[in-house]
């Protein structure tokens, strides 16, 4: 078969797991061409799951050697060294690929696992958070923030009518006075979860 048959059926067998037949394929495609860094990427993937560090460690370094500006290669090398435990080192991989490309946001995400397993609580979070933002997910906090949008929302025709119905009242009180006094947004959320009820120490 020619190179790019063989390298066809390598990515077949990939599919099917059968990682030893695609490494032996995609062996001969570097036969033909040792600097052939896709066969080198794919076949250190094949190596990796057949967990042979060594030797999929091997090939990721030399398709670095070769394209050391391909953030993809330095992701590889960040997982094969992730799963040998040597996560400093995979964080500096993870940082490198996320040098080349800001936008990546599965190399934001890996980058904070590592540095969740280093115990770098802050810098995890902050990563995972950006990792958020590129792919289009909220934020643990823009969820909060919301759901706290949608109840104010939900509450305005209520708050409406309290000040028909309570004029003069605690309740009335709160549901006006929250949105022009900061102070009070917080007592404004608790009544929202006690199901727009005053507490009864407050009902007084």
């Amino acid at each position: 078969m020619t190179k790019d048959a063989n390298f066809a059926q390598g990515l077949s067998k990939v599919k099917e797991n059968d990682h030893f037949a695609a490494i032996d394929l995609f062996t001969l495609v570097l036969k033909e061409d040792p600097k052939d860094t896709n066969a080198l990427s794919q076949r250190a993937v094949c190596y990796l799951n057949i967990l042979d560090y060594k030797k999929s460690l091997a090939d990721i370094n030399a398709a670095i050697a070769i394209e050391p500006d391909y953030g993809y290669y330095y992701q590889c090398r960040a997982y094969i060294k992730a799963n040998m435990k040597d996560y400093e080192s995979s964080i500096k991989d993870y940082e490198k690929a996320v040098e080349l490309d800001p936008q990546d946001s599965i190399a934001l995400n890996n980058l904070a696992l590592a540095q969740e397993q280093m115990g770098w609580a802050k810098q995890a979070e902050s990563n995972f958070n950006k990792s958020d933002k590129i792919a289009g997910i909220k934020t643990a906090q823009e969820r909060s923030d919301q759901r706290i949008t949608e109840n104010i929302k939900e509450v305005t025709p209520i708050e409406n009518k309290l000040e028909e119905e309570t004029s003069g009242d605690s309740k009335g009180k709160i549901a006006k006075s929250v949105f022009t006094k900061k102070s009070n947004f917080k007592e404004f959320v608790s009544f929202i979860k006690n199901g727009f009820k005053l507490k009864e120490n407050d009902e007084s």
